[in-house]
């Protein structure tokens, strides 16, 4: 029987194995622009809500420590369905040749197997660790572009959603600076934590605004 540690240990490579993933899909689907023969631009709907799918599991199982209420449902099943008939769609309207050229008929079935490694492991997590900088970058990405997607797409007279996108960027940014050596390490220490639990912070608010509403949270990013 695994213990505490194995437990997160899983957790923690699934997930490094789950972004690596969602990363390739985006950029896969970033190139398909450039691609001729490719309709991209009539995809836009499909790959815009594939996104925001991807987003979402990413940042709530990053957050799967933050004891969200009904986060089994709204991780569930249901979630990982969406992002499997979404991709296929969208697989669906490519090129064979193009599919091969970004290794996608092997990128689509390692996404769901890692979506299900983390979805069902997640939850054991159930410590704050401290982030690393790419851990926290990539969280304040997904959430960012959450709240671009919900300001732009589904809530546009919401304007909390505009503010708090704005303020996912703004700590992105300061953190970016970091990152490329612009602020001493020794501030970055003192302040990493702190960007951390900001970013927690936000995610969870999210959380609990999408899930009092009446719909599953990830239908109200799939659907306007």
């Amino acid at each position: 029987m695994e213990n505490e540690g194995e437990r997160e240990n899983n957790f923690v490579v699934s997930f490094s194995a789950l972004r690596k993933d969602v990363v390739n899909v985006l950029d896969f689907m970033e190139r398909l622009k450039n691609e001729k023969g490719q309709n991209a631009v009539g995809m836009a709907d499909e790959i815009e809500e594939l996104k925001s799918m991807l987003a979402f599991i990413c940042t709530y199982g990053q957050l799967s420590h933050c004891d969200l209420e009904e986060f089994d449902d709204e991780m569930g099943d249901d979630s990982r369905k969406e992002v499997e008939n979404l991709l296929q769609q969208i697989l669906d309207d490519v090129d064979n040749n193009v599919r091969c050229k970004y290794n996608m008929d092997h990128v689509l079935p390692s996404l769901m197997d890692n979506i299900d490694e983390c979805t069902t492991s997640c939850h054991h997590s159930t410590s704050s660790a401290m982030m690393t900088d790419e851990q926290l970058n990539f969280l304040l990405l997904n959430l960012h572009f959450l709240f671009m997607y919900l300001a732009e797409q589904v809530f546009p007279l919401v304007t909390q959603y505009e503010i708090l996108q704005k303020v996912c960027g703004n700590i992105r940014d300061f953190h970016g600076l970091s990152l490329n050596g612009y602020v001493e390490r020794k501030i970055v220490e003192y302040v990493l934590p702190q960007l951390q639990h900001m970013a927690e912070k936000i995610g969870i608010f999210l959380w609990d605004d999408l899930t009092k509403k009446t719909l599953k949270s990830s239908s109200y990013l799939i659907y306007p």
